[in-house]
């Protein structure tokens, strides 16, 4: 099991494949047997509806934290820490649904030198409220995290090595959103994940993976959807190309990147014959230099363009909840209750609207300044 990349013999690939294939396995088959048998009992008695079932251990963390007087479901999210795989923290936000049973969910992963605060930066097209917490009002559930050695984490310089540990990272978020589904808050069959830069290489890579977003051995991935914004040619040791051809036919995609970005433009318009073979994908160039979270900040409709592909492949997704017979949460630490931002007054947001192609411009002009640099 290799992860895509330029570089064939990589000295942890066998170490990042095993990790990924202990996560997949999941609990015995023993403990499987039995929710498999409590299930078709269930059903035999008539009982369509499913009904969320308790990890072994019955303490919610989250639960516990938030206490008898949490907020309104919708109206607030956590702050915690994710235990990865090789016991690195790393900080995450979790925004839960108010639809519970029928929620989708969504994955969001910042790109390099960034952090998931790139969620919550308000955006005009949104009347000022950040994607996650927009994306929450729509009724999905939503997990952000900052990559290791960025963001609220311990900041440092990453080797290759450990940019290329980071698609266990990802499971290690994926493991969470397995015990959120088990306790009835989402439907882990509807799940999307945005990547931004490198971390739309990132995802694309997980996703290639065999056990990337599998929560038993033999089961197939709960991927649903993904959006890869800005991706380059090489992300970090992931190659764009090798992994494109890999996906374009397992799941729907939209891979969105401005026309003249000196990053993106090319490695993106090199996929897109590949991409869109499979009418559910789609390639989506706007007349613009904006790269990453400038892109989806910024660009007009962008963000209602990634919306109405989430709706068509995942939010409205006619699939029954099932539980996932990983039972063992991912551990997590440092946990808060926050209440979200209060959504823009109408006149604020009006102005922002008009302040957004002034500010669209001047970072155009800078990202055309950087263009030598990045080439």
């Amino acid at each position: 099991m290799a992860l895509p990349s330029g570089r064939p013999k990589w000295a942890c690939t066998v170490v990042v494949g095993a990790v990924l294939a202990a996560l997949a396995a999941g609990d015995s088959s023993a403990q499987n047997a039995q929710e498999k048998e409590k299930t078709k009992a269930a059903r035999a008695k008539g009982k369509n509806t499913p009904v969320a079932k308790k990890a072994p251990n019955a303490l919610d963390p989250l639960a516990a934290a938030a206490g008898k007087t949490a907020p309104p479901p919708g109206t607030f999210h956590y702050t915690f820490k994710i235990i990865s795989y090789d016991r690195t923290p790393l900080a995450a936000s979790y925004y839960p649904s108010r639809l519970g049973l029928t929620a989708p969910v969504l994955l969001l992963v910042h790109e390099k030198d960034r952090s998931r605060k790139d969620f919550t930066e308000p955006i005009a097209d949104l009347k000022g409220v950040g994607l996650a917490e927009h994306m929450q009002a729509q009724g999905y559930a939503v997990l952000s995290f900052d990559l290791r050695g960025h963001g609220e984490n311990l900041r440092r310089p990453l080797a290759s090595k450990e940019w290329r540990m980071m698609a266990g990272d990802l499971q290690a978020a994926y493991r969470f959103l397995v015990d959120r589904t088990n306790r009835g808050e989402l439907n882990l069959g509807k799940l999307g994940v945005i990547g931004v830069g490198e971390g739309a290489n990132l995802v694309a890579a997980w996703a290639a993976l065999p056990g990337g977003a599998v929560s038993i051995e033999g089961r197939v991935s709960d991927l649903g959807a993904v959006v890869l914004i800005s991706p380059l040619a090489d992300g970090e040791g992931f190659l764009l190309r090798e992994v494109a051809s890999q996906l374009a036919q397992r799941f729907p995609m939209l891979v969105m990147a401005g026309q003249r970005d000196a990053s993106s433009a090319e490695p993106v318009l090199a996929i897109k014959p590949l991409i869109e073979r499979d009418r559910k994908n789609k390639v989506e160039l706007f007349p613009s230099s904006l790269h990453g979270y400038k892109l989806l900040r910024l660009e007009p409709k962008a963000t209602s363009i990634l919306a109405r592909f989430l709706e068509g492949t995942v939010k409205y997704k006619a699939l029954e909840w099932t539980p996932r017979y990983n039972l063992t949460p991912v551990a997590t630490e440092d946990i808060q209750v926050v209440r979200n931002t209060k959504t823009v007054e109408p006149a604020k947001a009006k102005a922002e609207e008009k302040e957004a192609p002034a500010n669209k411009a001047k970072d155009e002009a800078k990202d055309q300044e950087a263009a030598p640099a990045k080439k």
